[in-house]
């Protein structure tokens, strides 16, 4: 996932990288906290509470995405980066040679420590007054209780069975080891995100209709949610449905011939790079892929301002591929087309 984030940093040995948006889920949480804790406080305290909940919000979040980021690494996956962001996190990683048991262990470790922080807030708020000087054991111990009931709904809430939601990934890996079939346990699990975001889409029409105005923000949560897993959980698919179209495939299998091995320096111009204006770049600074690597290194080679790689065999520049021509030859490939 390529997003704009502010400065990362690393935590066991994880990058974990912050989008612009989580400063909104933050401002959201202080700003609901504030009203919260007014109740009882002065505007100062309430406004203090409210930003070190917020804090600890984000932190949490964080603790939830790492247990999904080490669990994946203690079981042989390459995890890239966490992303906090608007909606929660994502843990971006490498899932080849993932077991059904595995994405079911992944996938339910979040929620786990979710509750866990659930049940250690709710233990400090019970014995707040046992733990804090009396002035504030009693502030302490309701923005715990606060922080407690958030952790156990965000733990709730994840396991909805429906993707992109970790429920949605522990239903697709039950479903897999069912059928043992991962993309069919994957297409069940994205619809039942698809329908649970239209259903949270429709909750958020009726509170408004029913509460009015006062109900607006509610309302505009339920349905950004609903947006937001609908979309979600359709990229999950197109990507699992592209993966299956480019797995076991290599760079060699988008051309027609191979060329035949070329002795001496000069390299054989394949596939043949026009001549004049507009020729493909072939400079060392252009990527490049060796002929046997698989199709998702190739797609990766065109990140950033890229639009032509090179293909090398033994070191040596044997052609070029434009990002044009690869999506031609993915999109036979989703069509079911035998490649040229």
């Amino acid at each position: 996932m390529q997003t704009r984030t502010l400065p990362s940093r690393h935590l066991a040995g994880v990058e974990v990288r912050l989008d612009p948006s989580v400063l909104v889920l933050a401002a959201l949480v202080a700003w609901a906290f504030t009203g919260v804790f007014r109740a009882e406080h002065s505007l100062g305290v309430a406004l203090l509470l409210a930003a070190v909940g917020a804090v600890l919000v984000v932190l949490t979040t964080l603790a939830h995405e790492l247990g999904h980021a080490l669990e994946a690494r203690h079981r042989g996956m390459e995890v890239e980066a966490i992303t906090l962001l608007l909606f929660g996190g994502v843990t971006e990683m490498h899932a080849d040679g993932q077991t059904a048991r595995d994405e079911l262990a992944v996938a339910a470790v979040g929620p786990w420590i979710s509750l866990v922080c659930a049940a250690g807030f709710g233990l400090l708020a019970t014995f707040a007054d046992d733990l804090f000087p009396g002035t504030v054991a009693a502030s302490l111990g309701q923005l715990a209780g606060v922080l407690g009931w958030w952790n156990l709904l965000l733990a709730v809430f994840n396991l909805v069975p429906g993707a992109p939601l970790d429920g949605g990934r522990v239903l697709r890996a039950l479903l897999w080891m069912v059928t043992g079939d991962r993309l069919r346990a994957l297409r069940v699990s994205v619809r039942a995100g698809q329908l649970i975001g239209v259903l949270l889409v429709g909750l958020g029409a009726a509170t408004l209709v029913r509460a009015g105005a006062q109900a607006a923000l509610v309302a505009a949560a339920f349905a950004v949610s609903g947006v937001f897993l609908v979309r979600a959980a359709s990229s999950e698919l197109r990507q699992a449905e592209l993966s299956a179209v480019l797995e076991d495939r290599r760079v060699v299998d988008l051309v027609a011939t191979p060329p035949p091995e070329v002795h001496g320096s000069a390299p054989l111009p394949w596939p043949p790079t026009p001549a004049g204006d507009g020729a493909p770049a072939t400079s060392p600074e252009v990527p490049c892929v060796e002929l046997t690597d698989d199709l998702h290194t190739l797609i990766e080679a065109f990140q950033g301002d890229h639009d032509v790689v090179r293909i090398v065999r033994a070191g040596r520049t044997i052609g070029t591929l434009t990002e044009a021509e690869v999506a031609r030859a993915i999109a036979r490939l989703r069509r079911g087309e035998p490649l040229p």
